[in-house]
């Protein structure tokens, strides 16, 4: 049976939408506002629905709002053409885990519906790239073994001739990841920040995964505690944001703000500025996985416009 998409756009960029979901199968409805969606909403069945962030009249956030408390079985994604982090405060408060900047990419859209419709095949690199041809694992047990472990994957995709033109950059990126996954997840969230070593215990650590496919390569960092949640990551992304803010405040008025920063979240939001393609994949109490997808003409290349992907398992 075709999945059923509804498509929230009064621009033209919805029919760049409808073609992308109709060749792979899915059936396009579209509406013009939100008030339009929610009267097809009662009277049609729907897999999915895409908004733009700008409706006339109720806006996206009112749509999803109505979404979230009458039809909360059925995922939705807003697309945008605007600077995600102008208006992430209204995300943060509302839980919206799913944000795509326009020109969407046609195969991250795809994989993001399908994965959010069925809730399934969501963990593990392969079930986001075709023709793998190496996947390679790191165990992580203590936190002295992260350094070793990222500079191994950093020198291993090197070896498969992929050129990394900011090593620094995804150093720091996998790094930060890694040891969110080493002790937040793990309950040692005041060792972190002080700085001080540990050990796992028995029967617990963390994968480092990587492939690599044609001329991509992938990494995800693997946890099997699933204490990671939506709402954290949403905050964690907010507050770095309310921090750059006052960091530009501070660099026009000469005011001292040290006090006011910190490095929380900082990890989080390096994944979503940094990876061309990645994907926050929580279920709760089990695993969490953080993928990250690198194309060979991604370089790191830090993203003006960013986008937001969390696939949040409820079953």
């Amino acid at each position: 049976m075709k999945k059923k998409v509804l498509i929230a756009d009064i621009s033209e960029y919805k029919k760049t939408l409808g073609n992308i979901y109709s060749s792979y199968g899915f059936e396009v409805t579209f509406c013009d506002s939100a008030f339009d969606a929610i009267s097809k909403l009662k009277a049609y069945e729907f897999d999915l629905v895409v908004s733009e962030v700008e409706l006339p009249g109720d806006n996206a956030f009112e749509l999803y709002d109505y979404i979230s408390e009458n039809y909360p079985g059925i995922p939705t994604i807003m697309v945008t053409d605007k600077n995600i982090d102008t208006f992430f405060s209204r995300v943060f408060s509302q839980g919206i885990g799913n944000v795509l900047h326009k020109p969407v990419n046609e195969s991250e859209l795809i994989t993001l519906s399908i994965k959010l419709i069925t809730g399934t095949a969501i963990f593990g690199l392969r079930n986001y790239l075709d023709n793998v041809t190496d996947i390679k694992k790191i165990r992580i047990k203590n936190s002295d073994q992260i350094k070793k472990a990222v500079a191994m994957i950093i020198d291993q995709v090197s070896g498969w001739g992929f050129s990394i033109n900011r090593k620094s950059t995804l150093t720091l990126l996998l790094n930060e990841m890694a040891i969110n996954a080493v002790y937040h997840s793990h309950g040692f969230t005041a060792e972190k920040l002080n700085r001080i070593p540990v050990t796992l215990p028995d029967n617990s650590f963390v994968d480092l995964f990587f492939c690599r496919a044609d001329d991509t390569y992938a990494i995800s960092i693997t946890d099997y505690n699933g204490k990671l949640t939506k709402e954290r990551i949403l905050g964690s992304i907010n507050d770095v944001i309310k921090q750059n803010m006052l960091l530009e405040k501070s660099f026009e008025t000469g005011e001292d703000i040290s006090d006011l920063i910190s490095e929380s979240g900082r990890g989080i939001d390096l994944v979503r500025k940094l990876s061309g393609e990645y994907y926050f994949i929580i279920k709760k109490d089990f695993r969490t996985e953080i993928i990250l997808i690198f194309k060979e003409s991604d370089n790191q290349n830090s993203h003006e416009y960013t986008s937001l992907k969390i696939i949040d398992v409820k079953y």
